[in-house]
């Protein structure tokens, strides 16, 4: 099944790229008038559900009314093939159970890969994994709670929630009656995203921010909302009702399989954090021409709106780059300075882990951001193993990194005239 997926994935950015060539090569003759023009809703209509099936073909059929034949599309996908193949030989190499990965572009929104990937073929799956909504958030959920106790001013990076016992553990007595002692830990809040803990985030939730902002904060960021694009996406979820302040506290840390994620969201929250507090919406097809070559459709730039201020956001910036360096992805990220490319780069993310049931196995996150020479971009890695643990989702997306950005400055290197002068020689 991962085999074909990426082969035909690989075959239709092939065609694609034909098709993108020859189209450019006809409108330098004459200007063409398309047969009709294309909205995003009418492309997701017909996407979606071959993107459901992991198949992104380069020709699409549009209705043009009941009585005439459907118009035929030819679609350039944003999709980057030579990361596309990178993922595959990633996870080719460490052969996890299942894995997914998305990459977009922080400032347009534009999707940059979506990997699945299957071990050994399962009966049960029949679907595109990257589709999915139905993952355990688990502590990447702790970016919300974050980002509304930072942007409401309720905590800072430098506040201290004191707590007891383990902090990868949960216990009523830990959030709702704590008292100090001799044992008690008092980390600063940046340490305690950092290194994911899970007393200091059920404390948030129940005495900074209660019910009804972290589920607002939750609706800021998409939970509970239908990804509208030119495919359309189910919502993550959070189901919960609050009936108790429990429950909030298992919210606020990520520790309930009640709240549910889908990659290509996971990469838009972490887009948001590193776009400065800004959404924008992740679209996958950049343009469709008829079988002439006029343009059906082309997307036009990006909407943006705000989730939450600017200070809050390169806080959070912050947050998410100490759990690269001291925290609980410490061990994916170490020694990079051995590796030019990592130079002056940014990089931040948030890990999560719990078990889950669609498909069975733990589940292990990370998401983030990277940034270098002022470019941006946001991932999702997702892992899931029945039993052994291969490779860590953080470790995965840290090669997507040496990759992505690898590729780019060879791809610059190669742009700059004096290349293009000693390639004519």
């Amino acid at each position: 099944m991962f085999f074909r997926s990426v082969f035909l994935q690989l075959q239709n950015l092939f065609c694609v790229f034909c098709i993108s060539f020859n189209v450019n090569a006809q409108n330098q003759t004459a200007e063409l008038v398309p047969s009709k023009r294309l909205t995003k809703g009418e492309i997701a209509d017909v996407l979606t559900d071959h993107a459901l099936d992991n198949r992104f073909p380069s020709k699409l059929a549009f209705s043009d009314g009941e009585d005439k034949e459907p118009i035929v599309g030819f679609v350039e996908y944003t999709f980057d093939s030579g990361v596309h193949k990178n993922m595959a030989d990633v996870y080719m190499k460490y052969q996890p159970d299942y894995a997914c990965f998305v990459a977009i572009d922080v400032e347009t929104g534009a999707i940059l890969n979506l990997t699945s990937f299957i071990k050994k073929d399962d009966p049960d799956i029949l679907d595109n994994l990257v589709m999915r909504s139905t993952y355990p958030a688990a502590s990447v959920f702790k970016m919300i709670t974050a980002a509304a106790g930072l942007d409401t001013g309720e905590v800072s990076p430098t506040t201290v929630i004191p707590f007891n016992g383990k902090s990868t553990s949960l216990y009523k007595k830990q959030v709702l009656s704590h008292k100090d002692n001799k044992w008690t830990r008092r980390p600063t809040f940046k340490e305690s995203f950092a290194k994911s803990m899970n007393p200091v985030f059920g404390q948030i939730g129940i005495f900074n921010l209660g019910a009804e902002k972290l589920n607002s904060y939750a609706s800021k960021f998409g939970f509970g909302e239908v990804l509208k694009s030119d495919f359309n996406l189910a919502p993550s979820m959070v189901n919960l009702d609050f009936d108790n302040k429990f429950e909030i506290a298992e919210a606020a840390s990520g520790y309930t399989t009640d709240i549910t994620l889908s990659p290509i969201h996971a990469a838009q929250l972490a887009a948001i954090v590193a776009n400065d507090g800004k959404m924008v919406t992740p679209y996958m097809v950049q343009s469709i021409s008829d079988k002439q070559g006029a343009l059906l459709y082309e997307s036009k730039g990006v909407a943006e709106h705000k989730i939450i201020g600017v200070k809050a956001a390169k806080d959070l910036q912050a947050l998410m780059s100490e759990t690269t360096r001291i925290g609980s992805a410490r061990s994916s990220f170490k020694d990079l300075s051995r590796y030019k490319i990592y130079n002056d780069m940014k990089i931040g993310g948030k890990t999560g882990s719990l078990t889950g049931y669609s498909p069975k196995g733990r589940h292990d996150w990370f998401v983030g951001f990277a940034e270098k020479d002022g470019h941006k971009v946001a991932y999702a890695s997702l892992i899931i193993n029945k039993e052994k643990w291969f490779v860590r989702s953080a470790y995965v997306a840290r090669q997507f990194i040496y990759h992505y950005f690898t590729n780019r400055k060879e791809q610059q290197d190669l742009a700059k005239p004096e290349a293009a002068a000693v390639a004519k020689k």
